[in-house]
């Protein structure tokens, strides 16, 4: 049922931003061709997310499927045998990782940052298992434990960045800002495999076969964990970056107009407003889901009908807020060439018109205010 929500919901997802991009095929002046532009600017980011986000969740969907497969079968294998496995399928998991990072660091100078990165991620966890496994004796107290593998972890983790840093010579594209050079070392299958992307692949299987040897194929992996940090760290990337900032590589990457602000806005304030819905969700009362639990209810009773109606007022709360901030950024926006009327307000102030540009910014005071009070309306009615 899960899965066919998701397919459902991708494919609505494709229909909108079809029909957002037919409209932008008309043609319309005034407030009406503004609001065509805009619908046709919604149409092309998500004609840019549609595809990739397609191929996550059928990646992830095929995991799941094999996982619940062939989970009993290699739970049932001896305790050698699970090891050995679990080496096996490490090295090779950790190979492709590592080789399509590789390969999405070669498109550009500072995505070769991802590549040592990932095999930072791939070792943290190697040597906290070498310490349970090995050197782990006398029983320490529960906030010692957690802080010694702590850690260890980041030890394990730097050593490994450091060590891909250097080999793959990343300094040189984020430096110098020169591309690995692609020297073809190998051709599987009609692609050929370049000797950074090689040597990225050495490095993640060494990694993944450490870890996988050690854990074993009875092991639980907490996918959740790894998703959480994951999206954390990208948010907190994202978040650190300012929409203006934004505004100005969009605008070189797409061209200036409505599109390149819109851009920088939307990533601003998925970035911000995934921070406030994460921490909204970390804080509801538990009492509720396990009462619902206890009445034998699935996860999606429980997420509709235990964690939906505490976080729904929050999040109406934290968009709104998020709404009326863009509005008045997107005049900032519209001064680095991200479109808008910020855009025109420059254009009369270089003009020397300043008439004009007073009555811009009286229409931008008007918008801001009526946007206030509808927000506030908003939130009076379902908060």
């Amino acid at each position: 049922m899960t899965s066919m929500v998701v397919v459902v919901s991708i494919a609505l997802i494709g229909l909108v931003g079809a029909l957002a991009l037919m409209i932008n095929r008309l043609q319309a002046d005034g407030i009406l061709g503004y609001i065509v532009r805009f619908i046709g600017s919604l149409g092309e980011i998500i004609q840019l997310i549609v595809v990739p986000l397609s191929g996550i969740i059928g990646a992830f969907g095929l995991a799941s499927i094999g996982t619940t497969l062939t989970r009993g079968a290699l739970r049932e294998v001896s305790i050698p045998t699970s090891h050995i496995l679990g080496a096996v399928l490490g090295a090779l998991a950790g190979a492709v990782l590592m080789g399509i990072v590789a390969t999405i660091g070669m498109s550009a100078a500072w995505l070769g940052l991802l590549t040592p990165l990932t095999a930072a991620a791939l070792a943290s966890p190697v040597l906290p298992q070498l310490y349970r496994r090995f050197i782990k004796n006398n029983p320490r107290p529960m906030g010692t434990e957690r802080f010694l593998l702590s850690v260890l972890s980041w030890i394990g983790a730097l050593i490994a960045f450091i060590t891909a840093y250097n080999v793959l010579d990343v300094s040189q594209a984020l430096v110098e800002g020169v591309l690995p050079p692609r020297l073809v070392v190998a051709s599987i299958a009609g692609f050929d495999v370049y000797l950074y992307v090689a040597e990225a692949m050495l490095i993640g299987a060494a990694l993944a076969l450490i870890t996988g040897a050690l854990q074993g194929t009875r092991a639980n992996f907490g996918i959740g964990s790894v998703l959480y940090n994951i999206t954390r760290t990208i948010l907190n990337a994202l978040r650190s970056i300012e929409p203006l900032i934004m505004g100005l590589v969009f605008v070189i990457w797409v061209g200036i107009g409505p599109f390149a602000g819109v851009l920088a806005l939307a990533l601003h304030s998925i970035a911000s407003l995934g921070k406030l819905y994460s921490e909204q969700i970390e804080t509801i009362d538990s009492g509720p889901i396990e009462a619902l639990q206890s009445t034998g209810a699935n996860r999606l009773q429980t997420i509709v009908y235990a964690v939906v109606p505490q976080i729904i007022p929050s999040y109406i709360a934290f968009t709104m807020y998020r709404w009326d901030i863009n509005v008045r950024m997107s005049t900032i926006i519209g001064f680095v060439g991200g479109g808008g009327i910020g855009f025109l307000l420059q254009q009369q102030i270089n003009l020397l018109r300043y008439r004009d540009a007073g009555v811009a910014v009286l229409a931008i005071a008007i918008v801001v205010s009526i946007l206030d009070y509808a927000s506030a309306a908003i939130r009076e009615r379902y908060i």
